[in-house]
């Protein structure tokens, strides 16, 4: 009978469990009432007088009393055993596949934007701006319902954090984010990979994870639906400057992005270039920029894939850039309509409290029984 309930109805084991008891209640309850009945408390000689008086409506009705019991008991079953009550609404969201594509070669430690009054490096104003631009902060909305990922890139291209809906995983990742060489913000030793930046390879790999998830979200697996639609943020602030490995031909950045628009993916890039005017040595000269932004690149490359070049020169007008990709890119995801399980639930609990108060009442007052 459970694996018959189980199947007819698919709401789990445990109604199905619940409903056996409350089957079982039935006889049980009839039972303790027939014996109730018929067992003698007080012995007389002859009720043959008293059988003769007309019955009230109190005696006629005293049949209710174990029938009030019962109801009870089988309202609280049922609502422990959580029924629908076919109440439903329909939830709307809004949600894209977003891959961030994040420059942390050592031009990135160029101290020349400005983070709560204080100067900071453009890796950190861009943390601290990608940051706001996901949770949320100000005039940034936050991104709840999207897929969020991060790639990072210098000598090597690599997926710090796989497109997710756990923001708080890829706030700490992102925290944990820094230049090669580099621990908390504070440069420990020299490294090599930081001279370089891989821009082919980092752009080919956020491609490849966007088009993975995009399968996803086709094949219909849950949480993909974002992935449905998908863009990518490139932020660098310099041009690319790939290692040389015998034997291997680094992807060209134009050639990748052209991948990109194949499968329907945007590229927007953004250019930091911190503002180095005025920015002396203590010796009194001009202190020379680390890295060139090839401009006519990112905007090749943000045409190709349809997406739009920004420049960004300090953390206000990075603020901006992420304020104008966050009004462009916003995409239903369907409409999910949810069972309302709690309201039938709910009237079967007061249903139920309220006919074993009744009974109670009853019991203690018009049909008490002496002894």
């Amino acid at each position: 009978m459970i694996d018959w309930l189980t199947e007819r109805f698919n709401p789990g084991p445990l109604f199905a469990w619940l409903c056996v008891a409350l089957l079982a209640l039935i006889p049980l309850v009839w039972i303790r009432f027939r014996w109730a009945t018929r067992h003698t408390t007080v012995r007389f000689s002859s009720v043959a007088a008293l059988r003769s008086l007309p019955s009230s409506w109190a005696t006629t009705a005293r049949f209710a009393i174990p029938l009030l019991r019962m109801l009870a008991v089988a309202a609280l079953i049922l609502a422990l055993a959580r029924p629908q009550s076919g109440g439903a609404y329909e939830s709307t969201r809004e949600g894209i596949a977003i891959q961030m594509v994040l420059d942390v070669s050592g031009s990135m430690s160029e101290e020349d934007f400005v983070v709560d009054g204080q100067r900071a490096r453009r890796l950190d104003a861009v943390k601290r701006v990608f940051k706001d631009f996901v949770l949320g902060s100000g005039e940034l909305r936050g991104r709840e319902n999207d897929l969020v990922g991060m790639t990072t890139f210098a000598m090597y291209a690599d997926t710090r954090c796989a497109l997710t809906l756990d923001h708080g995983s890829l706030r700490d990742l992102l925290d944990e984010t820094d230049i090669p060489g580099w621990v908390n913000g504070r440069q420990v030793r020299e490294d090599m990979e930081a001279n370089h930046t891989a821009l082919g390879d980092a752009i080919t790999l956020a491609t490849d994870d966007l088009r993975r998830a995009g399968e996803q979200a086709v094949a219909g697996v849950p949480g993909a639906e974002a992935a449905k639609s998908r863009i990518m943020i490139l932020l660098t602030d310099g041009a690319d400057n790939p290692a040389e490995f015998p034997g291997l031909e680094p992807p060209d950045p134009l050639e990748a992005a052209k991948v990109s628009a194949t499968l329907g993916i945007k590229v927007y890039t953004i250019g930091a270039v911190g503002t180095m005017q005025d920015q002396r040595s203590r010796f009194g000269l001009f202190a020379r920029p680390r890295a060139q932004v090839d401009e006519p690149m990112l905007k090749e490359i943000a045409r190709l894939t349809g997406g739009k070049y920004f420049r960004a020169t300090d953390t206000d007008s990075l603020v901006e850039v992420y304020e104008e990709i966050d009004q462009l890119e916003r995409r239903r995801t369907g409409e999910r309509t949810f069972q309302d399980n709690i309201k039938a639930a709910n009237l079967a609990m007061i249903v139920g409290l309220g006919l074993l108060m009744l009974e109670l009442c009853l019991v203690n007052t018009r049909f008490r029984r002496l002894p």
